[in-house]
Formats: C-alpha cells, sequence, structure tokens
C-alpha cells in the first residue's frame, strides 16, 4: 500500500478516536449537572417538609388561643346563669352556650388534625433526612466515580492527541491540508472504504477503472462523486484444510 494513504488512514483512526473522547468529556459536565439536580432536589423537599411543620405547628398556635378563648366565653356564659330572671332569657343563654360549645368542639377537631399534620411533617423530615444523608453518600460515590471518569478521558486524549502529532509529522504538507479540508467539509470522514465498486462514504457508485486503480492501493485516490479519498480492503478467506 501507498505508504502516504497508509498514514492518512491511520491518521483517521485517531482523529475518530479523539472525537469519541472529546465527546465523552463533553457529556461530562452534564453528569455532575445532574448530580447537583438531585442535591437540589432533595434539599427542596426538606425545606418543603420543614415549612409544612412550621406553618402547621404555627396554625395549631392560633387554635390553641381560639380555644383558649372559647373556654373562657362558656365559662363567662354558664356564670350568668343566676343572673337569669325569666324562661326565655334562659333558654336564650343556653343555645348561645351550645353555640360557643360547639364552635369550640369545631376548634378542638381542628387542632386534632393539626397535631396529625404536625406529626406527619416531622416525620417527613426525619425520613428526608435520613434519604438525603444516604443519597448524599450515593451522589459522592457517583461523583467520585465522574472524576475518575474524566481524568482517564483527558489521559487518553491526551496519549492519542501525542500519537496524532506524530502521525502528522510523517505525512507530506500537501497531502495532510487535503485531508484536512475533507476533514472539516465531509463530517470528519475524509477517507472512505471503497466496497463493491461503490464509495462507503457517499454510497455512490465508482467508476470501474477507478475502481481497479483503487483496489491497488498504490496512489491517493478520490471518488469522483463527493471527493473523498478511497482505499480498498482485500478481504482474505481463510479455507478449512
Amino acid at each position: 500500500m501507498d505508504e502516504q494513504l497508509n498514514l492518512l488512514i491511520q491518521l483517521q483512526e485517531l482523529d475518530g478516536k479523539i472525537r469519541a473522547l472529546i465527546e465523552q468529556k463533553r457529556r461530562m459536565p452534564d453528569a455532575l449537572a445532574n448530580l447537583e439536580n438531585k442535591r437540589a432536589a432533595i434539599k427542596a423537599e426538606l425545606e418543603k417538609s420543614k415549612e409544612n411543620l412550621v406553618t402547621a405547628q404555627k396554625n395549631k398556635r392560633d387554635r390553641d388561643k381560639d380555644l383558649e378563648v372559647g373556654v373562657q366565653k362558656v365559662e363567662k356564659l354558664k356564670a350568668h346563669t343566676s343572673e337569669i330572671k325569666n324562661n326565655k332569657e334562659y333558654q336564650a343563654l343556653l343555645k348561645e352556650i351550645e353555640a360557643a360549645e360547639q364552635e369550640n368542639k369545631t376548634i378542638e377537631d381542628d387542632i386534632l388534625s393539626l397535631m396529625e399534620n404536625i406529626d406527619a411533617a416531622s416525620a417527613a423530615i426525619t425520613a428526608t433526612e435520613q434519604q438525603a444523608k444516604d443519597d448524599e453518600a450515593a451522589l459522592q460515590a457517583e461523583q467520585k466515580e465522574l472524576g475518575a471518569a474524566i481524568s482517564k478521558i483527558e489521559a487518553e486524549l491526551n496519549s492519542v492527541e501525542q500519537a496524532r502529532q506524530e502521525q502528522v509529522s510523517r505525512i507530506q504538507p500537501a497531502v495532510l491540508a487535503h485531508y484536512q479540508k475533507l476533514l472539516l467539509s465531509k463530517a470528519g470522514i475524509a477517507i472512505a472504504e471503497a466496497r463493491g465498486e461503490a464509495c462507503s462514504g457517499c454510497y455512490m457508485s465508482i467508476p470501474p477503472q477507478v475502481f481497479v486503480n483503487v483496489k491497488k492501493n498504490e496512489s491517493i485516490i478520490t471518488c469522483p462523486q463527493c471527493g473523498r479519498i478511497l482505499y480498498y480492503k482485500e478481504v482474505i478467506v481463510q479455507k478449512n484444510s
């Protein structure tokens, strides 16, 4: 095979690895951002539970005061019983006492409901705090793994880039310039294998005589359709003895 053609084929393999590694590295910040989003979600849930607890506690305090006022009201009304002079006034006072006691009963029901809300909010805080603790440990472990993965990618990328520099130094400037131009204009695929008299880059047919010359791999030949540099990979068939 022509030396320059062979060098270009190897260079494209290196460039393919570099693109893949850069894409992996590009996705890493997204993975780290997802971890931070998980932390934020856990924190928001915990804050919501704490807000619910504070609200329930405040509402209970307010209703406790309402009940205290209501009880005092009933006591005052009952204290007026001895002052009643006729049955009509007595019946009216009884209705007022009954209404006040019913209002107190409603307040007591509200207080019981609020106590249940307080217990539920407290339990939610405890559960969320424990979940946050467990999740944080898992997130830190995942973050550590991502950090190690990033370091590995960077080391591998550095190694491949060094290999590329060495490869580039062995390619003729004009040939390299042509390759680089194709690399940019052909979606990162400058070298295409010729298969079955067709270019694997654009899938268009190659003229028979051109395909014959490509199969020799003795020079740099471009696809008449897309302009990519063509090469032929000989298939070796192993026969059973």
